[in-house]
């Protein structure tokens, strides 16, 4: 039977490597993307017969209920919904200087854009055998390793704040789900060179990030509730 995965914010990055890695182990992948025209642009370069794009923005209602109704088009059910889609505003400016407009547009994707896209996408996840969802979260949304300086010591509290807070859902959702399933996770990949950073050096691929997602994708491992990386389980 066909196992089918959503990615959202998969037209680049580390979304658009973890679309191409699980296409290669046969899931069929809708790429979420907000943009139409660049979510074409993917699709047509990973030239790959079981991706499918999806046009959502996980800042409105409106296309989120949208991105269910063209999914059930394809499949009553999900075996693995990624969300990967978030934007990060607040590189370098200190908290004294973060406008609470930029606060709130980065809490509005990250934070409310994700715990839509769970609540919409729950029945068809609830519907698979063992349907899973992955939350992306940054390490330096955990308070504890942020606090001690075992993270990039980045204060860019609108990011890492709405991160903490997609966290919090994970662990919110991971209580009412309990051992019935689904299972839901938080992944950070680490540091990786990407858009959102403004392609700083020094980071991990898209391909190396996107490896420890589909990692944890195709683990047989419950973490439901859990934050990881690479490494495993972290503290919040």
């Amino acid at each position: 039977m066909t196992k089918f995965a959503f990615v959202t914010g998969a037209n680049k990055g580390i979304g658009y490597e973890t679309v191409r890695q699980l296409a290669e182990k046969d899931f069929h992948v809708f790429l979420g993307a907000r943009n139409a025209e660049f979510g074409q642009k993917a699709i047509q370069s990973l030239g790959m017969s079981n991706v499918s794009f999806v046009q959502v923005d996980i800042s409105n209602t409106q296309s989120i209920q949208d991105s269910v109704k063209n999914i059930l088009e394809f499949t009553d059910h999900l075996d693995l919904l990624i969300n990967n889609a978030g934007i990060a505003l607040d590189f370098n400016i200190l908290p004294s200087e973060l406008t609470v407009g930029t606060l709130r547009q980065e809490f509005d994707v990250n934070f409310f854009g994700t715990f839509q896209m769970i609540q919409a996408f729950l029945p068809l996840v609830k519907k698979a055998p063992n349907g899973k969802i992955i939350n992306l979260t940054t390490d330096m949304a955990s308070q504890t390793m942020f606090d001690n300086g075992d993270v990039h010591p980045l204060n860019i509290l609108g990011y890492n704040s709405s991160k903490t807070a997609v966290n919090a859902l994970t662990l919110g959702f991971g209580k009412e789900f309990g051992t019935n399933g689904p299972e839901i996770l938080g992944v950070t990949p680490g540091f990786t060179t990407t858009d959102l950073n403004g392609n700083a050096p020094g980071g991990k691929t898209p391909a190396e990030g996107a490896q420890i997602i589909v990692k944890y994708a195709l683990s047989e491992t419950n973490y439901n509730g859990k934050i990881l990386n690479q490494n495993g389980i972290i503290p919040w």
